[in-house]
């Protein structure tokens, strides 16, 4: 009986730890981009400026976007380009007053909202916005402040996807 017990205490044991790994390589990396006074955005070393967006192109399906702005008047809005100039989109994200059926085509969803159904998508504001990358991100979405408009651009994009391993072929 002994034996059984102890075998039984290892299997719980090693499955939580599997269990545990599991959970861990699939867990959300946060992305932290910063407003700052001197009209650039900040991300992972990189800085943006008026000719050179911001690129965030690191990002996977689950993963969060934080935009922090330390410092009003800043604030974030996705855009879109065309050839004559750009212009301010809400249709790729899920704001927190937003509703899913109301944007099934979103690329980005707001979390972290409140008190109340209170956005800080697409105003100025202080703080922190969380933005959830969804299944739906394919292509790049690009943004600039919403206060400073082309001055601060950046764009997110998807993570490229690694190249299948080769296989050695065997010589005949």
């Amino acid at each position: 009986m002994r034996i059984l017990s102890i075998r039984s205490s290892v299997a719980r044991t090693t499955l939580a730890v599997m269990l545990s790994s599991a959970a861990s390589a699939f867990a959300a990396n946060t992305h932290v981009v910063v407003a700052h006074p001197n009209l650039t955005w900040t991300y992972g070393g990189k800085t943006s400026s008026q000719t050179q967006p911001l690129q965030v192109d690191d990002l996977q399906v689950g993963d969060i976007i934080d935009i922090q702005v330390p410092q009003a008047p800043h604030g974030f809005i996705t855009i879109n380009k065309t050839a004559t100039g750009q212009t301010e989109t809400k249709d790729p994200v899920l704001a927190c007053d937003e509703t899913a059926t109301s944007k099934p085509n979103a690329v980005l969803r707001e979390i972290q909202c409140g008190p109340g159904p209170t956005s800080n998508f697409g105003k100025s504001f202080k703080g922190s916005l969380k933005l959830e990358v969804l299944p739906t991100f394919k292509n790049p979405v690009d943004f600039y402040c919403v206060v400073h408009k082309a001055v601060m651009p950046g764009t997110l994009k998807l993570k490229p996807a690694a190249a299948p391993a080769k296989v050695p072929q065997k010589k005949q």
